[in-house]
C-alpha cells in the first residue's frame, strides 16, 4: 500500500476491508473499521453509511476486474471521491521476472469459469488472474489439452506477490504442474518465446 493510500484510509470515518487489509494498516476491526470480504455486503455497507466518508480497501488493481467497478456501477463515479492505486500484482509479477508488460493481455478466471483459455495461448504475452477454486494449477492443467506446451513458452506462477511467502515458480514441463501448491493470491504469466 502506498503512503497516500494509508494516509487517506486512516482519515475515513468508516473503513471497510478484510482482516488482512485492516491488519496491514494496523487497525483492529471495530465499529468504524468493519471487517468484510463479501462483495454484496461491502456494497450494502457503503449505502448504510452514505452520510459519512467511507473507505473501501481493495486488493488487486483498481482498474482491472476490481470491486471498484462494482462500486461505480452501483453508485456512479461521481459518488467516489478518490481511487488511490497501489502496486498491482501484474506490475509486481513482471518486475519479478524482469520483463516488460507493455504488450500483455490480461485475463481473469477469478470468480469465473475457465472458459476461453485457448485465447490466452494465442497471445504473445498473457497474464491470468486466479482464485482459490481456479488456482494456477487448475488453470494450467485445463490448458494442457489446448497445447500449453506445443510451442515454446515461458510460464511463471507468481504467488503472494509483495506479501510474506512470495514465490515465483517457473514451469517448463507438464510434470512441473504437479509441484505447484496453490496459494491464496496467484497469477500466471505466459510468454511465447
Amino acid at each position: 500500500m502506498t503512503y497516500a493510500a494509508v494516509k487517506r484510509a486512516r482519515a475515513c470515518e468508516i473503513l471497510i476491508g478484510t482482516r488482512g487489509q485492516l491488519a496491514a494498516l494496523d487497525i483492529a476491526p471495530s465499529e468504524n473499521a468493519i471487517e468484510e470480504n463479501r462483495i454484496e455486503d461491502i456494497i450494502n455497507l457503503i449505502e448504510r453509511y452514505d452520510d459519512r466518508t467511507v473507505g473501501v480497501l481493495v486488493t488487486g488493481d483498481a482498474g482491472i476486474f476490481s470491486l471498484s467497478q462494482k462500486i461505480y456501477d452501483r453508485y456512479g463515479k461521481a459518488a467516489v471521491l478518490e481511487v488511490i492505486p497501489g502496486v498491482s500484482s501484474i506490475q509486481a509479477g513482471f518486475a519479478k521476472i524482469k520483463e516488460s508488460w507493455l504488450d500483455v493481455r490480461v485475463f481473469s478466471f477469478h470468480g469465473r469459469q475457465i472458459e476461453g483459455a485457448e485465447e490466452c495461448l494465442q497471445c504473445p504475452k498473457a497474464v491470468i488472474l486466479c482464485d482459490k477454486q481456479n488456482s494456477s494449477r487448475a488453470i494450467l492443467e485445463a490448458m494442457l489439452p489446448l497445447g500449453l506446451f506445443s510451442v515454446e513458452r515461458d510460464i511463471y506462477v507468481c504467488q503472494n506477490l509483495t506479501r510474506e511467502g512470495e514465490k515465483i515458480i517457473e514451469i517448463g514441463t507438464p510434470e512441473a504442474l504437479q509441484t505447484i501448491t496453490p496459494a491464496g493470491k496467484e497469477l500466471i504469466i505466459i510468454k511465447r518465446i
